[in-house]
């Protein structure tokens, strides 16, 4: 038997659960199923395409997705297990992130196959890719920072009335970090948006003037699904930027479950589910549609190369300064037998010289 929510007030102020309403189990097990079938397509979508460098962020990501709402479905039956509400509020906080990289990861990619000098607005591709990814790391710490202090709020019946504050500001202070993380997230997806933008018209300019890549214009619709996904993405960060405005759980959004699945689960599922229809494989094929790799010997080579100048720059910094100091000792003999101008060229090897001449002997 599963646990009776009429039996419960998941309202009251001693309440033992985080949820603040009675959470449904046939859409926890419905969505694990959703991102659970679209994690497993992405698998084999990234074998079948060769895909597996640009793959495994949304595989990761859509494995999280299906383990959130997994324990979800578990803490349907026992809403007081914190060891199954807690990692399934983080993970649903955090695994968008790994689907907006993705899309990051995508442009990258797209600017490295169809355009001829292979960057946009100055930046090359693969720097592209690093910079936003880089960006979305930042995102993703502080995101984790504020999700776990606002999913620990420990108090009971038994907690004395400054716990309970404390352990309210402790909430408040972690859902302000939380959507500080969210806003930043915000912030450089539309960013990013110019440079996708920037990348269609410098695309359509190359197939125009007849200078660029002569591929076809499979970018067009690549270019639409990576808006919507990015679309789906603003919208649950929205979302939630709304929903914890106010600084507590206790809001009209956060008490509904149904907000929760149709502005949370379903846009994230849906940028899942669009990544598999329209896989960036079926558009970026052959050996230029990913960044060049560099093979184990090229990395060994590469490797002694930099050794060897810095053994170089080693050695010749050694000769200046025993060239100097042979100078100074030369120039301080001199000067005891009475010169008082000393002339000298450079010196080469083991030269030696005159004390009537000072230059190479």
């Amino acid at each position: 038997m599963g646990f009776d929510c009429s039996s419960y007030d998941f309202t009251s102020p001693d309440s033992q659960t985080v949820f603040l309403y009675c959470p449904s189990l046939p859409a926890a097990i419905f969505f694990t199923a959703v991102f659970g079938l679209s994690a497993l397509i992405h698998i084999f979508q990234a074998f079948y395409h060769h895909k597996w460098r640009l793959s495994w962020v949304i595989i990761v990501g859509a494995a999280w997705e299906t383990t959130s709402f997994g324990l979800r479905a578990a803490a349907t039956q026992d809403p007081f297990s914190k060891g199954l509400i807690i990692p399934s509020s983080i993970l649903v906080y955090l695994s968008p992130l790994l689907i907006n990289a993705y899309a990051y990861m995508v442009l990258g990619r797209m600017v490295w196959y169809y355009l001829q000098d292979k960057r946009v607005a100055g930046i090359q591709a693969k720097w592209l890719t690093v910079i936003f990814v880089w960006l979305d790391i930042v995102a993703f710490l502080v995101q984790l920072v504020g999700a776990s202090m606002a999913s620990f709020r420990d108090t009971d019946s038994n907690s004395t009335e400054q716990e309970k504050i404390d352990a309210a500001n402790g909430v408040k202070l972690g859902l302000n970090i939380y959507m500080g993380g969210i806003g930043f997230q915000l912030f450089w997806i539309l960013v990013f948006s110019v440079f996708a933008w920037r990348f269609r018209v410098k695309a359509v300019n190359e197939r125009n003037q007849g200078n660029g890549i002569h591929r076809d214009s499979s970018w067009k619709r690549l270019l639409i699904i990576l808006y919507f996904t990015l679309l789906m993405i603003a919208i649950r960060i929205i979302f939630r930027l709304v929903e914890f405005s106010a600084g507590s759980f206790e809001t009209k959004l956060t008490m509904t479950e149904w907000y929760f699945y149709v502005l949370e689960a379903t846009p994230m599922a849906t940028a899942c589910l669009t990544w598999n229809i329209f896989h960036p494989g079926r558009f970026l094929v052959g050996p230029d549609s990913e960044f060049p790799r560099l093979t184990r010997k090229e990395k060994k080579a590469i490797k002694a190369e930099k050794k060897r100048a810095k053994e170089e720059k080693k050695y010749a910094k050694k000769e200046d300064k025993q060239r100097h100091k042979e100078w100074k000792k030369e120039d301080k003999r001199m000067r005891r037998r009475g010169t008082n101008e000393l002339e000298m060229g450079p010196l080469q090897g083991s030269q030696t010289y005159r004390a009537d001449d000072i230059g190479p002997a």
